[in-house]
């Protein structure tokens, strides 16, 4: 009976030892990578026990500032927002980075990846990620973006973005290693004073964009500020993609390989290799529209020349912006008003192969693109828990919201109000499926197209000429994008 008893007390020694382990947990809420329950909670930073973290964080153009000669906004919501977090996360410290503006971003994060001291949170453009994914410089975030966001009524994360902009970022290995939380827009901006004297409207059409150029030369201006000297941006490649997508909107079947409703860089790559790009007949319909355009391009269009001061002076009547572009127009306190629209929609009576859908530029290029360090994973795995919560944070409507009236970017969270005057991004228009030259295969064959378009362009080359380069700059870029990102 005794040996009974004795075995009966020491059962329950055990069981009210292993009962309170499990209540105090050792003072945490799981493991380091996984989201903690309190997360949002205005508590302790995402964790439950004392741990301090300090969250380094590069925002790019959210960055605060004062006003200062180039340009006069003072940006300080981000200061507020941080300020806001913090009190909520008492054991959590958020410190800005700031990168040059004129820091070459690819050199920089080569730097900071071998010496594993990025921030915990940078800004690239997701392009970058495509290229470097395969060396572990980036978190993959899918199973973060699959979570609850306790600061957006705990709706799943990745449904609070608007439909398609993350695929619009994926890999070319399907994850994502970005979170495009905001963007922007393209379009033409136009002077109203010019239009109204002349009793033009908006161009909805190429054939009505090419009779109000018409009229608009013979009044004495020029139509058209296209600048092709900038290079890596942007009226040729902009021009490039607004034409090239209305050809190819609702006709990618055979080229989306990996379905994401876009034609990805490698997807480029494989489909030339299979003699499927380039299409030569939508490349000629394409390229002779493009020449047609440029006769009401400045005479020095190949030339280098400022195209805001020139709209500015009221010598041209329009030119290529973005959403950026707004806030540089207004800082000038032109003496006119303008306005902005969409790039004008190809019909068949202007180029039989389109597919007449219209096409807009709007994408993941804003200042809100959060790029996480891969090597956190192993050297610091209990800091990601919080970076995650303080993005939510970031990325709830009214957050996003305030934001981006700051740098004049479009909010890609569902419910977030996009700055006033920015109407014309907001447009129901197909987004562009394949981006611009500059983005296809690679530095030099970037590098190779533009030359030759230039020459084409400026009448050195005809467009059989130009054509037949330029097949063959696909072939070697071909080669050098599936070295690079082939499996």
């Amino acid at each position: 009976m005794k040996r009974k008893i004795a075995a009966i007390v020491s059962v329950l020694m055990v069981m009210s030892v292993m009962l309170l382990a499990c209540s105090g947990n050792g003072g945490k809420t799981g493991s380091g990578t996984d989201q903690p329950d309190n997360a949002g909670k205005g508590g302790s930073g995402g964790k439950t026990d004392n741990k301090q973290y300090v969250i380094r964080y590069d925002p790019q153009a959210h960055l605060p500032k004062k006003p200062d000669a180039q340009d006069p906004t003072e940006k300080k919501v981000l200061d507020e927002l941080n300020q806001k977090y913090m009190d909520q996360h008492p054991n959590v410290k958020i410190e800005l980075v700031k990168v040059p503006a004129n820091q070459d971003r690819n050199a920089w994060l080569q730097a900071r990846m071998m010496a594993k001291d990025a921030p915990d949170i940078f800004w690239a453009n997701f392009e970058d990620t495509w290229t470097n994914y395969k060396k572990g410089w980036f978190m993959p975030l899918d199973d973060w973006l699959a979570k609850p966001n306790p600061y957006n009524e705990n709706k799943i994360w990745q449904d609070t973005f608007i439909p398609g902009i993350l695929d619009s970022v994926r890999a070319p290995d399907g994850k994502l290693y970005v979170i495009p939380a905001d963007g922007v827009g393209v379009a033409i901006f136009y002077n109203k004073e010019i239009f109204q004297k002349l009793n033009l409207q908006e161009p909805k059409t190429w054939s009505e964009f090419m009779e109000v150029s018409a009229a608009i030369q013979a009044d004495g201006k020029v139509p058209f500020a296209f600048n092709m000297v900038n290079k890596g941006c942007c009226d040729a490649q902009w021009s490039d993609a607004l034409l090239h997508n209305q050809f190819l909107i609702g006709n990618i079947g055979d080229l989306d390989t990996n379905h994401n409703n876009r034609i990805d860089p490698l997807e480029i790559a494989e489909a030339t290799k299979a003699g499927k790009m380039p299409n030569m007949d939508i490349r000629k319909q394409e390229f002779t529209l493009m020449k047609e355009w440029a006769k009401y391009w400045p005479k020095g269009f190949a030339a280098k020349y400022d195209k805001n001061e020139m709209f500015a002076s009221g010598k041209v009547a329009m030119m290529f912006g973005g959403s950026w572009t707004i806030s540089e127009l207004r800082a000038m306190k032109l003496p006119f008003e303008f306005g902005a629209f969409n790039f004008p929609t190809l019909k068949k009576e202007s180029a039989s192969l389109s597919t007449e859908s219209g096409a807009k530029i709007y994408g993941p290029w804003g200042p809100g693109q959060w790029i996480v360090p891969g090597y956190l994973q192993q050297d610091d795995p209990d800091k990601i828990p919080v970076i995650m919560d303080y993005l939510m944070f970031l990325s709830n409507p009214e957050n996003i919201s305030a934001l981006d009236k700051e740098t004049e970017s479009e909010p890609n969270i569902v419910g977030a109000e996009a700055p006033a005057g920015h109407e014309v991004f907001q447009e129901d228009l197909p987004i562009i499926v394949v981006q611009h030259y500059g983005a296809y295969l690679g530095k030099a064959f970037f590098d190779k197209f533009d030359s030759a378009l230039s020459l084409y362009l400026s009448d050195k080359l005809t467009i059989d000429e130009f054509l037949e380069q330029m097949k063959q700059f696909y072939q070697q870029g071909a080669e050098e994008t599936i070295s690079q990102q082939g499996s």
